[in-house]
């Protein structure tokens, strides 16, 4: 009767601690596939920048990740095989208005305010008929920062449910562009004649790991996001 009280005991425990659990998930999206040629090459330089809010975001563990692999990396690029260029350009809360999703879905290089290109078709709707109209006309004029404020009028009008608020399902990501340059005949001597310089490919990507919490910690999901960017920077090699 004990023994069935303490194992008892033990899995209540077990569910409440799983139940406590401030990270929900944790995902990584890419805009599209990146496929490096085979080679025998294993040379690698490796340049990772910060431009995003979050500077604790540094893929400290990128170089050791390829070592594993069998790269050397080095630290002149003209004698590398593939040159990595990695920046984060973005680390923090996303928003209603903009998801991660929607950040990646833009591709490498591609700014944040893609969301404000549908809203220009929005400004139309203030000839609409009703209430509805009007307000969601307004949103338009006034850009993405009045969504989210009469979001919730906006879905009473169209007797919809309201959007989830601001504090609940936060998701936490960081967004990274990453390039690799293959260089066909890396450590050779250039030749001065332009025709005969070594030819390379360039890969470009953008990839996005987020962690979903219940209630917003930065310290927690910063750790987290690093090793998911870091594997997934690697896994191309």
């Amino acid at each position: 009767m004990a023994g069935r009280f303490v194992a008892g005991f033990t899995i209540s425990v077990l569910l409440c601690a799983g139940c406590s659990a401030n990270v929900r998930d944790t995902d990584l999206l890419a805009s599209n596939t990146v496929m490096l040629p085979p080679s025998s090459a294993k040379t690698v330089f490796i340049q990772v920048r910060n431009s995003s809010d979050n500077q604790a975001v540094g893929l400290q563990d990128l170089s050791s990740r390829l070592s594993a692999k069998g790269y050397r990396v080095v630290s002149d690029p003209q004698s590398a095989a593939y040159v990595l260029l990695t920046n984060i350009v973005y680390c923090n809360q996303t928003k209603v208005e903009m998801p991660v999703d929607d950040i990646v879905a833009g591709g490498y290089g591609s700014g944040f305010n893609s969301v404000m290109s549908g809203l220009s078709s929005l400004s139309g709707l203030t000839s609409m008929a009703g209430p509805q109209g009007a307000v969601a006309g307004a949103a338009a004029s006034m850009g993405i920062g009045a969504i989210s404020s009469i979001g919730n009028s906006v879905g009473n009008l169209f007797g919809g449910p309201s959007g989830p608020k601001f504090d609940e399902n936060i998701n936490y990501a960081c967004v990274a562009d990453v390039q690799i340059t293959e260089r066909a005949e890396s450590g050779m001597p250039t030749p001065s004649t332009a025709s005969h310089v070594p030819s390379s490919a360039v890969y470009q990507t953008r990839l996005a790991a987020s962690v979903h919490q219940t209630k917003l910690d930065a310290q927690e999901a910063t750790p987290l996001v690093q090793q998911r960017l870091s594997a997934a920077v690697a896994g191309h090699f």
